[in-house]
Formats: C-alpha cells, structure tokens, sequence
C-alpha cells in the first residue's frame, strides 16, 4: 500500500527543540521544487505528519535538532530513523510503500523557500 492513501499517513516523531526540513520536488505540473522548516521548541516529543501535493511525485525530509526522530507509517508499529541532512535525507515517492534514503541536494538548487508553509504539520499533543 502506498504511503499517501486515503487511511494512511507520514508521522515523524522528535525529541527536543528542532527543525523538520521538508522538500517537495519533481512536479508532474511543471511547477518549482519547494523547500522549507517547520519549527519546534519543545523539550518533548513533538509529532509531524507529512502530507502530499498531487502536484509533487516525491518528498524529501530530514531532522535537525537536539534529540533523534524517527518515522512511521499508517497504523504500523516500525519505526525508522529520520535522515539527518539533505545528502542523507527520508524520501517518500508517490505510489511507494517504503521510505527510502537518498542524496538530494542537486533538487534544492531550484527550490523555492516556503519555511512554515510546507505540506508538513505539528500534530496537536491531545490527538
């Protein structure tokens, strides 16, 4: 089952204050990458859904901050390590099940800087 289907989802969960990057890329609408952060000053856990754009086929994410994160998907209990920079960053491709690794800093060149308005979002603690 894809990562991106209605039932499922992209949760990152970190621990501390940090930054989850977010690049969306390779448009099948012609449209420029978008790159950007979403911020966090918790000394907890704080949790991230990466959602999707029809019009981008893949999304590039990595932590950085002062604890580890880690990825899940839809209602398994695996967790994976978050990449930490864009040479080693967590990809999701449309249509895939897994997330993979990948170096994708040759994509960022032509991105467009959307920090705090990106398809990724803190979840609220009470869900």
């Amino acid at each position: 089952m894809s990562v991106f289907v209605n039932g499922n989802t992209l949760v990152v969960s970190a621990i501390g204050p940090g930054k989850l990057h977010l690049l969306s890329y390779q448009s099948n609408a012609k449209i420029v990458n978008h790159v950007g952060f979403i911020p966090t000053t918790k000394t907890g856990e704080t949790r991230f859904v990466i959602s999707h754009s029809y019009t981008f086929e893949r999304f590039a994410f990595f932590w950085e901050g002062s604890g580890e994160a880690v990825y899940g998907i839809g209602t398994s209990l695996v967790r994976q390590p978050v990449g930490k920079s864009w040479a080693s960053a967590s990809l999701a491709s449309w249509g895939s099940p897994t997330i993979t690794t990948a170096n994708v800093t040759a994509q960022l060149t032509s991105a467009v800087t959307r920090d705090n308005a990106i398809t990724a979002f803190i979840i609220p603690d009470l869900i």
